[in-house]
């Protein structure tokens, strides 16, 4: 079941994203702070406009989730969405369940009035699968950022 984060999930979604973290190649290489993501996720039950936290629980046991910022352009009042992570545990990927977070996260994102809503893969996990599924969703190639480690 998909559903917005309550206070007692945020162990487990701390838990997630440390094994987010780890299989990373791109975010396995920087310092996981688990007391900083736990700061994160009280504060997001504190601004559901500007953030949102959803998850899939199976059995009381979270097994995926999507994070969700929004704030207003820096030229005009035009909200956007952008996704911080999406990330599902690896027993739980193949199936729709990516496609059923990522259609939760837009309800909300149009709930609080967002025009555009983004999406990326940051975390190199699965990039060609993962863009493909976007693609499949109705998103336009993703822009591609460039990193510089210093």
């Amino acid at each position: 079941m998909i559903r917005p984060m309550l206070l007692c999930d945020i162990s487990q979604v701390t838990s997630l994203g440390r094994r987010m973290h780890e299989e990373s190649p791109i975010y396995s290489k920087s310092i996981f702070d688990p007391q900083k993501v736990i700061h994160l996720l009280h504060h997001s039950l504190s601004i559901p406009q500007e953030m949102c936290v959803l998850i899939n629980v199976e059995d009381d046991v979270v097994t995926g989730g999507i994070i969700g910022i929004s704030q207003e352009n820096w030229y005009g009042p035009d909200r956007e969405a952008s996704d911080v992570a999406l990330f599902i545990h690896k027993d739980k990927r193949g199936g729709m369940l990516a496609a059923r977070l990522i259609r939760a996260y837009e309800s909300w994102a149009k709930s609080i009035g967002a025009k555009v809503i983004n999406l990326g893969v940051s975390t190199g996990i699965h990039v060609e699968k993962t863009t493909a599924l976007y693609k499949r969703l109705g998103y336009d190639e993703p822009a591609y950022n460039l990193r510089k480690r210093l």
